[in-house]
């Protein structure tokens, strides 16, 4: 079954980091994830693509830090769906179609989240995030399922891309105005806070029902911590980490383990008080791997999770 057919059935997603342009890593790479490619829960594998970011004479140039997501995609594919991210305005709006196409067309690869560029204020050449979703439904790809990303507690300055009242956009009035463009789901950052993420859904659902729409589905997306260092590496990448949180796993001699209680713990009161909410946003389930490529804590998140859908 395809990701498109079932996105309002609660599925799970999985993260994994491409490899790094070493190619000589791709064997390893893929025996590292055996386990998760052959895992019936998992719907399908989100790709993400991840870049370097420099400044140069005060203009930012964005350069690919690993192999493009989607030739890991074209690796796994004789197991799982994929998912391929693309950060849109890196690329000018014909080099985005070329490439979009090559995946839909050549490489049938059916599913691409949008992603925006790194920082506001980045002068980059290509389509925001809104055109990007418009360009590639003017395309007719009907068979493909289109995503965006979701950071709940977002409160941002309104542009021509997001229109807002008084000047202001909130994430749930981004996530409408992605859906209107053609938006299917959403990937949430990873979260440490449930209340966050349920006054995105709460606030979600009510623009919805003002505006006579259907919520598209959001991913709620968790990790597990194992190290300092990989909590460092979080926080780096603006993941707001609750103070509790925070004290909860630097205070444990096992990182790994408490992390783990505490995403079972945010997920399980996520999806308990939307239910008893009324809320009825479809809902997902994304683990990402943060760091490591050995799977095993994150496949354990993934047995604790995958009963509370």
């Amino acid at each position: 079954m395809s990701l498109k057919s079932v996105l309002r059935s609660r599925p799970v997603i999985y993260e994994i980091v491409p490899p790094r342009r070493d190619t000589s890593r791709f064997n390893t790479e893929l025996r590292g994830v055996d386990e998760v490619l052959h895992d019936p829960r998992i719907a399908a594998i989100n790709i993400p693509e991840l870049i370097n970011r420099r400044k140069e004479r005060e203009r930012a140039h964005y350069s690919p830090a690993t192999i493009p997501p989607e030739e890991y995609a074209m690796m796994i594919k004789d197991y799982k769906e994929s998912i391929v991210n693309i950060i849109a305005p890196r690329l000018t709006k014909d080099e985005f179609l070329k490439r979009t196409r090559k995946i839909l067309n050549d490489y049938k690869i059916p599913n691409i989240v949008l992603v925006g560029k790194e920082r506001r204020e980045d002068v980059l050449p290509g389509p925001d995030v809104i055109e990007a979703l418009r360009l590639l439904r003017h395309e007719r790809h009907e068979q493909a399922a289109l995503g965006g990303i979701c950071i709940f507690n977002r409160l941002s300055p309104a542009s021509a891309e997001y229109p807002g009242p008084e000047g202001k956009l909130n994430e749930p009035q981004r996530v409408l105005a992605k859906a209107g463009a053609g938006c299917d789901f959403v990937t949430s950052q990873i979260t440490f806070d449930a209340r966050a993420a349920l006054d995105f859904l709460r606030g979600y659902q009510s623009l919805c029902e003002k505006s006579n729409a259907s919520p598209l589905t959001v991913f709620i997306s968790l990790a597990t911590i194992p190290s300092p260092s990989i909590l460092a590496l979080v926080e780096k990448l603006d993941v707001p980490v609750p103070k509790q949180a925070k004290s909860r796993l630097l205070g444990n001699d096992n990182m790994g383990e408490e992390s783990l209680k505490i995403a079972t713990e945010i997920f399980q009161e996520i999806v308990s008080r939307a239910e008893s909410d009324g809320i009825r946003v479809p809902l997902g389930l994304q683990v990402e791997q943060i760091g490591v490529y050995n799977d095993e804590l994150s496949l354990r998140l993934l047995d604790n999770l995958y009963p509370l859908l």
